[in-house]
């Protein structure tokens, strides 16, 4: 289905399930709900009554006719689409470059978030990046090098090289997996995808995703289940140490980055068991 926003962009949504509600806000940027989706609906819709979103200009959803992909504009696409299914207030499933959007949602809508979930996810890219840059490094048998974080496009370019030479060397999804087989599962998955390129080319070419959000994490009184892999080399598998939330619940898999593909059953259920509670 589709819901049409205030400022006239399709966005794909599906609702499946029964119970409490959640909304998965997927990671990329530029990715889209269907690999969650498709791993995740069996373990998780008996319980929640779970909504999958394309977010504007990716997956699913039609390309965008503008070039608005601010943090304000996303956010506010999701509080359209509560809106727009009459639901008082449901859980955030964010998964990645999502818990930036998850995060800043529940500042701005404090009151429509029963709780929220934060599998993998990264609240400072600055610090992700950096992170993959070093361990792409080891993985290739390089010196370390000095890193200029302060300046993003210096950054990003030491990422975009050192990335290139992991897939040289087929070593770009021991960033991604613990088991590197698993890439070929959600390759499948992900066949017909449409990567939201302009999504991802605003984050990357602006400032302003590139803010440290874990700062951010204090001030969120919901409760929060925090998801990290410990063999997540994408984000950091300690990357969450960062999080200064006064209310949350910490969870660490034996996974990569992908838990949803590597440790369905025990993701789902340490999902369920956190809305249970709260």
């Amino acid at each position: 289905m589709e819901f049409i926003t205030s400022d006239g962009e399709k966005v794909f949504y599906e609702v499946s399930g029964s119970g409490v509600p959640a909304v998965y806000i997927h990671g990329g940027p530029g990715y889209w709900s269907k690999s969650f989706q498709y791993s995740m609906h069996n373990l998780l819709e008996n319980q929640l009554r779970m909504i999958y979103v394309d977010q504007r200009g990716c997956g699913r959803s039609e390309e965008c006719s503008n070039t608005d992909f601010s943090l304000n504009r996303i956010t506010d696409d999701f509080e359209e689409l509560r809106d727009h299914l009459g639901l008082q207030d449901w859980y955030l499933i964010a998964h990645s470059f999502g818990g930036i959007l998850a995060l800043n949602y529940a500042k701005k809508y404090p009151n429509r978030v029963k709780g929220i979930i934060l599998s993998n996810a990264t609240l400072n890219m600055v610090n992700s990046f950096e992170y993959q840059i070093r361990y792409s490094r080891k993985l290739l048998g390089l010196k370390k090098q000095q890193l200029h974080t302060g300046n993003k496009e210096s950054l990003l370019n030491t990422y975009y090289t050192t990335i290139s030479k992991l897939a040289e060397h087929n070593l770009h999804n021991q960033l991604q997996f613990k088991d590197p087989c698993n890439k070929q599962i959600l390759d499948e998955i992900d066949k017909d995808l449409f990567f939201g390129k302009s999504f991802q080319q605003y984050v990357f070419n602006t400032g302003e995703y590139f803010y440290d959000f874990t700062t951010n994490t204090r001030s969120i009184e919901q409760p929060v289940l925090v998801i990290s892999g410990g063999h997540d080399y994408a984000v950091d598998p300690n990357h969450h140490e960062q999080f200064k939330f006064c209310n949350a619940a910490l969870k660490v898999l034996d996974s990569g980055h992908h838990p949803y593909v590597e440790k369905q059953r025990e993701f789902s259920e340490i999902i369920l068991d956190f809305v249970s509670e709260s």
